[in-house]
C-alpha cells in the first residue's frame, strides 16, 4: 500500500471517478479499483486507531473514577478524624495543643443561617428571578411543519459510527 494520507487517496479516488465519467478506458477501471483498496485499507486502519483511543480514554475515565472513589474516601477519613479532634479537645477544654511541628486549635466559625421551615419565611425574604429559556423542542417543532423561526434553522449532521 502507499505512504499516501487517507485525505490523499480520497482526493485521488474523487479525481478518478470523475475522469472515469469523462472517458471509458479500463486502466481508469483498474486504477480506481486499486486507489477504493486503498482508500477501504487505510479508512479501516483510521477507524481501529479510533477504537484504540475510545479504549484509552475508556480505561482513564475508569482510573479517573478510582481515583475519584479513593480520595472521596480518604476527604470522609479526613473529616471523621477532624470530629474526633474536635470532639475530645472540646471534652477537656482544650482550645490549643503546640508542638515543635504542628499547631492545632478549635476557632469558632463564621455565623451561618440554618433554615427550619422556608414556608414560614414572609415573602419579603425572597429573592425572585427570572430566567428566559428557549424552547427547542417547540421551535423544531415549528420548524418541522414549514413555519419559519427567525434566527432558526433545522439541520441534519452526519456522524461516523463504528463497531
Amino acid at each position: 500500500m502507499s505512504k499516501s494520507s487517507l485525505y490523499d487517496i480520497a482526493n485521488e479516488f474523487e479525481q478518478a471517478l470523475e475522469n472515469l465519467l469523462d472517458h471509458e478506458d479500463s486502466n481508469l477501471i483498474d486504477n480506481i479499483e486499486k486507489i477504493e483498496g486503498e482508500f477501504k485499507f487505510k479508512s479501516t486502519n483510521v477507524a481501529k486507531y479510533i477504537r484504540n483511543l475510545e479504549h484509552l480514554v475508556s480505561g482513564i475515565k475508569e482510573i479517573e473514577n478510582n481515583q475519584k472513589e479513593r480520595r472521596n474516601s480518604l476527604e470522609k477519613k479526613i473529616d471523621r478524624l477532624k470530629d474526633y479532634l474536635k470532639d475530645n479537645l472540646e471534652k477537656t477544654n482544650t482550645e490549643k495543643i503546640e508542638s515543635e511541628d504542628i499547631v492545632i486549635s478549635i476557632y469558632k466559625n463564621p455565623i451561618k443561617l440554618n433554615i427550619l421551615n422556608e414556608d414560614l419565611i414572609p415573602e419579603k425574604y425572597f429573592l425572585f428571578k427570572e430566567n428566559k429559556v428557549v424552547n427547542k423542542e417547540k421551535i423544531k417543532e415549528q420548524l418541522k411543519n414549514g413555519i419559519e423561526v427567525p434566527g432558526c434553522e433545522l439541520i441534519q449532521e452526519k456522524r461516523v459510527n463504528i463497531k
